[in-house]
Order: C-alpha cells, then sequence, then structure tokens
C-alpha cells in the first residue's frame, strides 16, 4: 500500500491507497502549506496523517506547493514533454517516519512566457490517460490548460482568471454594487460570456470590466447579475485566448471536477462551440503508477 499526498498553499489532502490505486481511506484538513510555521513541515505531516496509516503503507508520496521553494523539500520540475518515467527520475526520496517519504517534481514549460505546475501535473496525467491526445483544464484561482499526448504533458498554461475575478467581486470599484448575498448567477455569466466575445463592441476585456459598474448605473442590469457578469467576462476573455493558443476543437477537451467552477467552465465552452466532457480529479492513479516505477528503489 502507499500513501499519496498533495498539499497545496492552502489545504492538505491525503489517500491511503493499494499498488492499484484503489482508495482505501482518505484525510483532508484546511491546513495548507502557508499556514506551516517555521517550515515545520514534519510536524504537522505527523498530526495531519491518520496514525495507522504510516504502519499500513510502504512509502508515502507528496505533491503539490509542499514540495516548492517554500515548502518542505524543493524538487524542481521536469521540463515538458513529461510522462510518469520522467517524474519518477526526478523525485527526491528521504527517510521519513516508518517509510521512506518520496518527494515529487513539478512540470515546467520554457519559452518567452515560462510556466510551471505542481500537483495538477496528476490530475492532468491521469484524466488522459490512455487517450492519443487531449486538452486537460484544471479549473481554479489559477487555471491550467494542459496538451496530454502519447501519455506525456505537452504543453502548459496557466491563465489567472479565476483571482483575477475574485479580487474585483470583493475589493474593487465595480464590487461596490454587488448586493451582500449576490451569487455567481447563471443569467449574469451568460451575459458576460457574450460580452467577451462580442467582436463589433469597442475595447478588449480591461475596458469591459468596468461595464459591470456602468451597466448597472444605466440601469441596464440589475445588480445581483455583476458576480456572474464578472465571471463570465473573465472565463470568456480567457477560453478566447486558449483558443488562439491551443487545438481546442481538434483534441478533446477534459475539464477536470464537478465544482460549480468546473462546471461553468464546461457551459462555458459548449457555448463558444467547443465539445468538452467531465472528468473525475483523480490523484491516485497516477500515485500508484509512480509507485510502480520506484518500488525497486524504495525497497
Amino acid at each position: 500500500m502507499l500513501i499519496g499526498v498533495e498539499w497545496t498553499s492552502s489545504s492538505f489532502g491525503a489517500e491511503l491507497m493499494d499498488d492499484e490505486g484503489e482508495v482505501l481511506a482518505q484525510a483532508h484538513h484546511p491546513v495548507g502549506t502557508n499556514a506551516v510555521g517555521g517550515g515545520d513541515f514534519a510536524k504537522h505531516f505527523a498530526k495531519l496523517l491518520p496514525a495507522d496509516w504510516l504502519g499500513q503503507a510502504d512509502a508515502a508520496y507528496l505533491s503539490g506547493m509542499v514540495t516548492g521553494r517554500n515548502g518542505w523539500v524543493e524538487t524542481g520540475f521536469v521540463p515538458a514533454p513529461a510522462g510518469f518515467g520522467d517524474l519518477a527520475g526526478a523525485a527526491t526520496t528521504l527517510p521519513g517516519e516508518g517509510i521512506p517519504h518520496v518527494f515529487l517534481p513539478g512540470v515546467s514549460t520554457t519559452g518567452a512566457l515560462p510556466d510551471v505546475m505542481r500537483g495538477e501535473e496528476l490530475k492532468a496525467l491521469a484524466a488522459g490517460d490512455g487517450m492519443a491526445s487531449a486538452v486537460v483544464v484544471l479549473p481554479g484561482a489559477h487555471t491550467k490548460y494542459v496538451s496530454i499526448a502519447g501519455g506525456q504533458i505537452t504543453g502548459l498554461a496557466t491563465y489567472m482568471g479565476g483571482e483575477i475575478a475574485n479580487l474585483l467581486r470583493k475589493d474593487s470599484l465595480v464590487s461596490r454594487l454587488i448586493p451582500a448575498d449576490a451569487a455567481i448567477d447563471d443569467v449574469g455569466f451568460e451575459r458576460g460570456l457574450r460580452t467577451a466575445w462580442l467582436g463589433d463592441m469597442p475595447g478588449g476585456l480591461l475596458r469591459r470590466v468596468f461595464s459591470a459598474r456602468s451597466l448597472v448605473l444605466f440601469e441596464r442590469m440589475p445588480a445581483n447579475e455583476i458576480s456572474g457578469y464578472i465571471a463570465g467576462l473573465l472565463i470568456g476573455a480567457e477560453i478566447a485566448e486558449a483558443q488562439a493558443e491551443w487545438p481546442l476543437q481538434q483534441a478533446p477537451v477534459l475539464v477536470v471536477g464537478a465544482s460549480p467552477e468546473a462546471l461553468r467552465y464546461r457551459r462555458a465552452l459548449e457555448l463558444r462551440g467547443i465539445s468538452a466532457r467531465s472528468v473525475t480529479a483523480a490523484t491516485a492513479p497516477s500515485f500508484a503508477r509512480l509507485h510502480a516505477k520506484l518500488v525497486h528503489r524504495l525497497s
């Protein structure tokens, strides 16, 4: 058996699984790497992980920001194209409490705009497993578009639309008109998408964001649609950018997860004329594949 851990800057998630990747137990805590004071990751790890897991597993695999510059062990990045063999070969193994701790690298791309990810590569590889090619979309504050071909990650791009939308809704000129109980509604969201995609409208995203305020001032949009409108503007602009760079209408597009945000992404892609389907955000299969490549090295 093995333990797979995704420890991000904001949360801790762990799974106990057999060698085939079947999950036997899970543990989740809202304790990210940013909350670890003094860099004492070993102490926090022992508290967050169920006590009886270490006695059952042969190794613990750690991914996410816990392997970043301010994490437990910095592992660096494997340059794309990269698959399971590359990730396993660049992993750092250290003796832990009872079992080896394997710290996994991230994946990077270089060029005019270098890009990186840590942890998301495991979901992307699992989502695209067995497919000749695919574009995997991982929605979030920093949405990742990942191209998969022949079992390898061949390309990567990060879009910060989610974080920017959150900032606009919480602390900006346009946020002052949002009612306290307003949510991201479908009507406002689809209106934001249409506005982002209208080619005959003046300006681009930066000009159109202000319309989240001006449309309300001129009573052409109710204030309770502002949150959805902002989400639609940002996701719409992001998809238009991504469509110019990625083969979104040639390769299968897979949207990871079933969160409200992931469902909005899928809806937006469909409205754009891009066929997309939802897939689970499983990392266990990827941990099992890596374990199979490293088990002999660990024994």
